[in-house]
């Protein structure tokens, strides 16, 4: 059997290690018993399992086409592994702080729109990893000048994304908010009103939504500018009478 035919089924052999690890980690990290921020470094390390099979299977093989570069190669390594887990080290732990601090920021936020939420939580944590990785690469001795580049660009777009969001969900609560205002003249506790797809009690009028018993049985809120811009029936509610009781 020739050499290059050894270091084709090294590599190859790598690879199913790899792989084979790489789902082993995936699931007893990402278990779901397992703590939230914990499941979510299950991915990067199951990335890691699989790369460290990869590179295993490629030492091998050039071990056996060049014996002599095994030397270099492990001289070389004993520099290089400390700051490759360290890199490693600072993405995982970037990751779970990015579950923490979409946890923290999705009480603060519970007032703004879902999607507004949804964009805030995840602009937070892509900057939260992306300055992880570049932490991480200037451990691995790339250009500081670059990495420093990448951190403003990064604290740049991010300062733009969160301007801009908070500026569209605040536009669209305060619209909310003054239909609300206008709505509250029209509609009462009580009242029964029919929109498309919906027709019940309304239970409620909240700052920036109809709180509906819907005949299905289901509770829903109404967007208070739904009900100014869409046709609205409206069956008013009885009015207790004001008329003095009958003096006796």
């Amino acid at each position: 059997m020739s050499d290059w035919m050894i270091v084709v089924i090294a590599v190859v052999c790598g690879l199913v290690i790899g792989l084979v690890a790489s789902r082993l980690v995936h699931s007893l990290v990402g278990a779901p018993s397992r703590p939230e921020p914990i499941q979510q470094a299950a991915k990067p390390l199951a990335s890691l399992a699989l790369a460290i099979g990869i590179v295993g299977g490629l030492v091998v093989g050039l071990g056996i086409l060049q014996p002599a570069a095994i030397d270099q190669l492990r001289t070389d390594a004993v520099a290089f592994i400390p700051k490759l887990m360290t890199a490693a080290i600072i993405i995982i732990a970037a990751n779970v702080l990015s579950s923490f601090a979409a946890a923290a920021l999705a009480g603060a936020m519970s007032r703004m729109p879902t999607h507004v939420q949804r964009q805030v939580m995840a602009a937070v944590k892509a900057t939260i990893v992306a300055l992880a990785v570049l932490l991480a690469v200037s451990q691995l001795g790339i250009d500081t000048a670059v990495v420093n580049l990448g951190v403003a660009a990064i604290f740049f777009g991010v300062a733009a994304s969160l301007t801009l969001l908070v500026g569209l969900g605040g536009h669209n609560v305060a619209r909310e908010v003054a239909s609300t205002r206008a709505v509250k003249r029209l509609i009462n506790q009580g009242d029964t009103i029919h929109l498309p797809g919906v027709t019940g009690m309304v239970k409620a009028v909240h700052p920036t939504a109809i709180e509906v018993s819907a005949t299905s049985g289901q509770v829903v809120l109404v967007p208070s500018s739904r009900l100014l811009n869409e046709t609205v029936s409206i069956n008013r509610a009885e009015q207790p009478s004001t008329d003095p009781s009958p003096l006796s």
